[in-house]
């Protein structure tokens, strides 16, 4: 957990080769992931704002190298630069479109399109062939019940699109989960093709 909602940011994280989940927690313990952020990208949105408090939770989703910046320092590089202030707005859209697809995407398709949107969204920022994700966790970061994420990943399995075992998945046929997935994936893409570097931000 590298930040909680309601704490004041210290510090900002560019992902090298992690992948850092934006959640929403709720009193019952339960959480959504509404974005998650790679290395095309930061965190620090609020911060960018203007706002030097989290409105959100950010957990490691994928774990690897970040490079990791103070938020005063942050700050005096956002106002000394101002191409760095203009990465850095990019950055913010980018992150708000991925919310509002992901919130547009939970209430328009099925479990199995979303469950391949994620897969191909962490295959993106990973340089890892095998994540270990249970169904239970998928469950939590898709707000679907693990019964749901189970039969999903069955079908994706039975399809040769996915290996499965142990917590363990692998993505074994890029093409066809893509196909499978719901368009909400090249949506997220475009933008971040469109907004960010071509290079996937890997120089903050």
């Amino acid at each position: 957990m590298l930040s909680r909602a309601g704490e004041r940011i210290s510090t900002v994280y560019f992902p090298e080769t992690a992948v850092i989940s934006t959640l929403q927690m709720y009193s019952d313990g339960s959480m959504i992931e509404m974005a998650n952020i790679g290395r095309e990208a930061c965190t620090g949105v609020n911060l960018v704002l203007g706002n030097p408090y989290s409105l959100t939770t950010n957990e490691v989703q994928v774990r690897g190298a970040c490079i990791a910046m103070t938020a005063d320092s942050f700050l005096s590089l956002k106002a000394a630069h101002p191409e760095f202030e203009r990465a850095l707005y990019a950055n913010v859209q980018a992150v708000f479109y991925q919310v509002m697809v992901s919130g547009a995407c939970n209430g328009a398709h099925d479990s199995k399109q979303r469950l391949a949107r994620w897969l191909l969204s962490m295959d993106d920022r990973s340089d890892k062939e095998t994540l270990h994700l249970t169904h239970e966790f998928l469950g939590e970061i898709l707000g679907l019940r693990r019964a749901t994420v189970t039969k999903a990943a069955s079908e994706l399995q039975e399809a040769g699109l996915i290996e499965y075992a142990r917590g363990d998945i692998r993505i074994t046929d890029h093409a066809g989960l893509r196909a499978e997935s719901c368009e909400c994936y090249d949506l997220v893409r475009q933008a971040n093709e469109a907004l960010l570097p071509e290079d996937g931000g890997n120089e903050p």
